[in-house]
């Protein structure tokens, strides 16, 4: 008796599947960075591009707060626990300040390739965070 997937017609189930996870195998390994990845509110945005290692941030609202960035390191943090940790910190942006004509400030950064990384923002103000943290999804640096 011959197995066949469901929905298929014995081989070509087979070799259609095969060449399915063949594609899906090879995808993943053609860049050793991951995808940029960004974090963004009404009053500010951060973007990590893994290729050169490159924080941009900038504050959309001229409401006397800052935006801060850093990037967080997935890593283990005892014999059995892993988490996200403060990896790169200090990227600011205010409306006053970026790069000239952009009102973006920029970081580069030398990261560990293929490290889980991910952005996080928060507004601040005098060196005083206001709110909470809040991330992208993770990424490869």
């Amino acid at each position: 008796r011959r197995l066949a997937l469901p929905g298929t017609h014995g081989l070509a189930g087979m070799a259609l599947l095969a060449s399915g996870a063949l594609v899906v195998g090879m995808a993943g390994s053609a860049s050793a960075s991951g995808l940029n990845v960004s974090v963004s509110r009404s009053w500010g945005t951060a973007t990590f591009y893994p290729d050169g290692d490159w924080l941009y941030v900038k504050d959309s609202s001229a409401d006397g707060y800052s935006v801060q960035a850093k990037i967080e390191r997935w890593q283990k943090v005892n014999i059995d626990a892993w988490g996200w940790r403060d990896h790169r910190t200090g990227c600011y942006d205010t409306t006053s300040i970026g790069q000239p004509g952009t009102g973006i400030t920029t970081c580069n950064y030398d990261l560990t390739e293929n490290d889980t990384v991910r952005v996080c923002i928060v507004r601040s103000k005098d060196g005083v965070r206001y709110g909470d943290w809040l991330c992208s999804a993770s990424t490869k640096a």
